[in-house]
């Protein structure tokens, strides 16, 4: 198989594992905020990270990387994709009229490929 092959495959199964990752994260940040209407969206986008980088670490370890990679790197790749999806959060509710639920989702689907870089490059990186 082509190198080219093999990383689009890679690739694909990140995918797949994030989509699922990105769905327990909207899951629990929609279960949140529709039953505690008045809670944070950062609280609840961080209750929902967390709960998708349980997901996240252990589809990675299980079906995209096929290895155990580095837990507390992939944490720092997670946390700064976090911080980026926290970023982007802030600003969405200081400059547009975008609250709730929707400000989380489209904050959360910012983030996918630097992760995905970050991951394959660092945190689960081929060592010899």
């Amino acid at each position: 198989m082509s190198r080219l092959a093999g990383e689009a495959g890679t690739a694909a199964r990140f995918g797949l594992v994030g989509i699922a990752a990105t769905g327990v994260h909207l899951l629990v940040a929609g279960v949140l905020l529709g039953t505690w209407p008045s809670m944070s969206e950062f609280l609840a986008n961080v209750v929902a990270f967390l709960a998708a980088f349980q997901v996240s670490l252990m589809g990675h370890r299980r079906v995209t990387f096929r290895r155990r990679g580095r837990a507390k790197r992939f944490f720092l790749v997670a946390l700064a994709g976090f911080g980026l999806n926290n970023g982007v959060l802030g600003t969405l509710l200081a400059t547009t009229p975008v609250q709730g639920f929707l400000a989380v989702a489209i904050a959360t689907l910012t983030v996918p490929v630097l992760t995905y870089l970050a991951s394959r490059f660092w945190a689960f990186r081929e060592t010899h």
